[in-house]
């Protein structure tokens, strides 16, 4: 196998990954889709398109011979400016996400790794994720830790 290389994407990266969203939400999770991959995909890769453009998102990959394998997304968020700190930020994690082909080579902890140390390079103030119960162990292993008492109001049950 090729050495992986990790990159922040850009806006040529994102119908690659609008297409890996869906392959990996159609199929791996056994959800139905509400809309067309058509659909989809012009939709995804609008949203993708509008959060790179406004800063508000950041997409990390890992890619083997061209080809993405495993990728991250950031929300940035801004926090309401404190007497002490006009500017700081905290970062969403989510769409964690490798190729089944790709697993337990340490590609994805490895892009994890460089996604903790953007967010030390900017200083953000915290990096968050709900993380299901099988992947604890891969944020632990970043240095994660369920310190912080976050509470959530479900607003939409899950389906």
């Amino acid at each position: 196998m090729s050495v992986p290389s990790y990159r922040l994407a850009v806006e040529s990266d994102v119908l690659a990954l609008a297409e890996m969203r869906w392959a990996w939400r159609t199929s791996e999770d056994g959800a139905r889709a509400a809309v067309s991959r058509e659909g989809y995909l012009d939709e995804c890769a609008a949203f993708m398109r509008q959060g790179l453009a406004e800063g508000s998102w950041v997409f990390w990959v890992a890619e083997v011979e061209g080809q993405i394998v495993s990728h991250i997304f950031i929300r940035r968020v801004r926090k309401v400016p404190k007497p002490d700190r006009l500017h700081d930020e905290i970062g969403y994690v989510t769409n964690v996400y490798t190729r089944p082909a790709y697993r337990g080579q340490g590609i994805g902890s490895a892009l994890l790794e460089r996604v903790v140390q953007w967010a030390r390079d900017r200083e953000l103030d915290v990096l968050f994720v709900w993380p299901s119960e099988q992947a604890v162990p891969f944020y632990e292993r970043a240095g994660f830790r369920a310190e912080n008492d976050i509470l959530e109001c479900q607003i939409r049950p899950d389906e």
